[in-house]
C-alpha cells in the first residue's frame, strides 16, 4: 500500500487531533472513576443535608425598638 505524503500543516492537525482526543478521553476516564467511586459508598443522605438547627429561613428578622 503507497504511503500518502502529507504537508506540516496535516502532520501538525493530525497531531493537535490526537492530543485532543487524549485530554478528552482522559477527562471522561476521570469522571467515569469519581462517579464510580462515590456510588460505591454508603448512601448517607444525612450528611448531604445541614444540620437541624441552621436550616435557611425565608423568613425577615424582627427589629426590636430600643
Amino acid at each position: 500500500m503507497a504511503r500518502i505524503k502529507t504537508t506540516r500543516t496535516v502532520r501538525f492537525a493530525l497531531g493537535a487531533l490526537r492530543i485532543y482526543l487524549l485530554i478528552l478521553l482522559l477527562l471522561i476516564g476521570i469522571k467515569f472513576v469519581r462517579v464510580f467511586s462515590s456510588s460505591q459508598k454508603p448512601d448517607n443522605a444525612a450528611t448531604n443535608l445541614p444540620a437541624a438547627g441552621t436550616a435557611a429561613t425565608n423568613q425577615t428578622p424582627v427589629e426590636t425598638k430600643p
